[in-house]
C-alpha cells in the first residue's frame, strides 16, 4: 500500500471523555478538521524554545499547553452543545488570519479561552493524531 496524503477537507465529530453527557443527545460535539503539515509544523516550531550557550549544553523545551491552544484554534471547525457558565449555548465563531503566509480560519479567542484546559489538551491530541502515518505505513519503516 502506498503512502496516502492528508485529506485537508476531512472533518469528524469528537466527544470529550470529560463530558458527563458523552453518551447522550446532550453531549458537546466538537467538529474537528485536519491541519496541514505546514501549519502544524509552524505551530510546533513556534512552541519550541532552546536554552544554552554551546552545542553540548543546549536544552529544548516545548510549551505544550500553548501549542494545544493554537492547534485547537486552527483545527476546530465547529461545536454543538457547548454551554457557557449560565447554561446557554456558545455561538461558534471564526475569523480569517494569515499565519506564516497561510490564509487560515481560526476559532475566536473568546471561545477557546473558556474551554477547560483538559479538554483543550484532549482535542489537540486528537487533531495531531490525524497528521501521523497510518499503522500500516509506520509498520513499513525500519525504525
Amino acid at each position: 500500500m502506498a503512502i496516502q496524503t492528508l485529506n485537508l477537507d476531512a472533518e469528524w465529530d469528537y466527544k470529550s471523555k470529560f463530558d458527563p453527557d458523552r453518551d447522550s443527545e446532550n453531549a458537546t460535539v466538537f467538529t474537528l478538521g485536519t491541519l496541514s503539515n505546514r501549519l502544524l509544523s509552524y505551530l510546533q516550531d513556534k512552541a519550541t524554545t532552546f536554552k544554552g550557550t554551546n552545542e553540548e549544553n543546549v536544552e529544548a523545551s516545548i510549551m505544550n499547553a500553548s501549542l494545544a491552544i493554537e492547534v485547537v484554534r486552527y483545527g476546530m471547525r465547529g461545536v454543538k452543545n457547548l454551554q457557557d457558565s449560565e447554561g446557554k449555548n456558545v455561538e461558534f465563531e471564526t475569523q480569517r488570519q494569515n499565519v506564516h503566509g497561510m490564509d487560515v480560519r481560526a476559532v475566536k479567542s473568546s471561545i477557546v479561552n473558556v474551554i477547560p484546559k483538559a479538554v483543550i489538551m484532549e482535542l489537540a491530541e486528537e487533531l495531531q493524531k490525524r497528521n501521523e502515518l497510518s499503522e500500516a505505513e509506520a509498520k513499513n519503516s525500519d525504525g
